[in-house]
Formats: C-alpha cells, sequence, structure tokens
C-alpha cells in the first residue's frame, strides 16, 4: 500500500510541490528515497537532494530513513543542469582546488585566480558546512614567506558566487540559511543542540543545564545537554553534568556532586551494585566504570578494586581484593 508525501522545494516553485504516493516500506535510505523520486519530479538524481531544514544541511545518501522524514514535508533543493561561465569571466588559470587534474573550464575570481564552477560551489558549501561566514580564496600565493607557503586570503561575496557559480534558486536559499545559522552558532548564549543539531538559546548565562525545545517534543527523555561540552547532561544536579572531562567537573564540589549524584549499576558477575564513578583512594581523580572487571588502575598508576575501594592484591604482599573476593560495595565516598 502506498503512503502520499508531500515534497516541494526550497523556493516553493509550484512545478515540484505536489503529493505523490511511494512504497515507503521498500525504502531504507535517502538515496533510495532519490531513485523514487526520479519519475515524479522527471530529473535525474544529481540533479536535486533533500534538505535537513532545522539544519541547514543536505542530507547523504546513505542516511537511513526515519519516521521523521514521513510525518513532515519532504523539502527538496533542485540544482541546475549545467554551470555555464560568462565568455568575458573565462580564464586559462589553473584550477586553483584541482590544479591541472581539472579539465572543466574556469571562470575567473575577482582576486585574479581560476576555478570551476561545480568545483567553486562544492568548495564553498564545504566552507559553510565547517561553519565559516566568509568564502575565502584558497589558492597558493607563489611567493614563500621564512619558508612557509601562503594562501590568497581574498573574500568572495554571495553575489560574487551566485554569479560564478551559477547557483540556482534554491541554492542560493539554502547558502542563505546556512551563512544565518553559522552566525546564530557564533553568537554568545546560542548552542546547536548535539541531539537534534537545532539551534538552543540559554535564557540563563550562569546555568549550563540546557533543555532543548524541539528534542522536548521528538525525544523528551534525552532533551537536556551540557553547555560547556555538548554532552547528555548525565546528573540530578544542576550544576554538574557528570561527564568527568567538562570544565563543570572541576574543583572539589564538582568532585563530591558527581561522586554523589552519578548512577548506579550491577557489576559483572560479582552481582554487587556500585557506583559508576570512584575517586582513586590514592590520588582523588575521578575514574569512571564503562565496562569490563572490577579492577581498575588509576593514571597514577594505583590498582584497586572500583567496588570495595581497596588495594588489588600483590604478590608477596598479604590483604587486598582479587577477582575471587566477592567483596562488598564500599559508600559513597566523601572527598
Amino acid at each position: 500500500m502506498a503512503t502520499h508525501i508531500s515534497i516541494g522545494n526550497l523556493s516553493g516553485d509550484h512545478q515540484f510541490e505536489r503529493r505523490i504516493g511511494l512504497q515507503t516500506n521498500k525504502l531504507r535510505t535517502i538515496g533510495d528515497l532519490k531513485v523514487a523520486l526520479v519519475g515524479p519530479l522527471g530529473l535525474p538524481r544529481d540533479r536535486f537532494d533533500v534538505i535537513k531544514m532545522s539544519e541547514a544541511l543536505l542530507c547523504n545518501d546513505e542516511e537511513l530513513l526515519t519516521r521523521s522524514v514521513w510525518s513532515s514535508k519532504i523539502v527538496l533543493v533542485i540544482h541546475p543542469p549545467s554551470r555555464p561561465i560568462f565568455d568575458h569571466l573565462m580564464t586559462t588559470e589553473t584550477d586553483m582546488v584541482n590544479g591541472e587534474y581539472e579539465d572543466d573550464q574556469r571562470t575567473v575570481m575577482s582576486c585574479g585566480h581560476g576555478i570551476a564552477p561545480a568545483t567553486l560551489y562544492e568548495y564553498c558549501w564545504n566552507q559553510l558546512q565547517q561553519g565559516d561566514l566568509e568564502f575565502k580564496c584558497p589558492a597558493m600565493d607563489e611567493f614563500r614567506v621564512r619558508g612557509t607557503q601562503t594562501t590568497c586570503g581574498a573574500i568572495w561575496t554571495l553575489y560574487e558566487l551566485t554569479v560564478k557559480a551559477q547557483l540556482s534558486q534554491d541554492e542560493r536559499i539554502l547558502f542563505e540559511m546556512k551563512l544565518s545559522k553559522n552566525s546564530l552558532i557564533k553568537m554568545k548564549d546560542v548552542q546547536e543542540c548535539p541531539f537534534c543539531r537545532s539551534l538552543a538559546v540559554r535564557e540563563n548565562v550562569k546555568n549550563d543545564r540546557v533543555r532543548c525545545i524541539n528534542c522536548c517534543q521528538t525525544n523528551p527523555e534525552n532533551a537536556e545537554f551540557c553547555w560547556q561540552c555538548l554532552r547528555p547532561w548525565l546528573t540530578t544536579n544542576s550544576n554538574y553534568c557528570g561527564n568527568l572531562s567538562c570544565s563543570t567537573a572541576s574543583g572539589p564540589k564538582a568532585t563530591q556532586a558527581i561522586l554523589t549524584t552519578c548512577v548506579s549499576k550491577v557489576m559483572g558477575d560479582f552481582k554487587r551494585t556500585s557506583p559508576t564513578v570512584r575517586a582513586c583512594p590514592s590520588c582523588s581523580v575521578l575514574v569512571e566504570h564503562t565496562s569490563g572487571c572490577k579492577q581498575m588502575t588509576c593514571k597514577c598508576k594505583h590498582i584497586f578494586c572500583f567496588i570495595c575501594l581497596r588495594p588489588w592484591k600483590q604478590k608477596g604482599v598479604s590483604g587486598g581484593c582479587d577477582y575471587g573476593n566477592n567483596c562488598d560495595p564500599a559508600k559513597c565516598q566523601t572527598i
């Protein structure tokens, strides 16, 4: 049975606005979806891409389809059939990205360097995906400064890119969306949610515990993340996220809070419940148990039992814990 879905392109062209029936149970990836859309659109699959509106990013063909794709309108970016060069902009300059391996005709940029229009589009889009706010010429200068080769670094405008890469209307809108998103991310108190990639605003600059509004609707049990390390918020404490590598985990108060609020788990075959985070009995550095047995080696080289916190039994030395000892868990530590 076919599922009817709504599709359209980014610029809202009526030519592509429609509802079509697809056998969604046979589609697994974005690539499968694009193949299924070739007929209804009347375009080859390299002429369009599916866009993630919340991220202003194009979907990869290998990405798996999710229910959210079918529950909302599928928005497409339509690419131009070709990227011709105006006669007065043609140049014999070597392509600044692909060098002598580029066989396509090149267009001259405002800085004097040459590049093929398709390569220009791909290069600038990659810059945006890396979070850049400007399009800078990557051509290598002919001279060297103190033995290091420098790049041209000239800044191209979006208008110049539109003309010389022959951007379609959809591509122009896509670039504007991504530029705006990159600009917002670089602003203070705006971060990209690590779960859904939508923008999250921190209302209280002193609170690193942030709840993503978008995730609250789609996955409320996994909607909180740390503003500092951009990882899931693991503790019930409002000041410390529970990720040991995070800056919020520094200081004695944070250390004690993590030891007190960390979750517990059953340790392997010993059937003993122990906190997942301990402080090394020798140097007090926090150690997290992720997998494996109860024997733990700290960075300071101290070897101890993660359950009872006693030193690990050594040959010729009396006392200590070992694998044969079904020890009792030590209580939550106080630093």
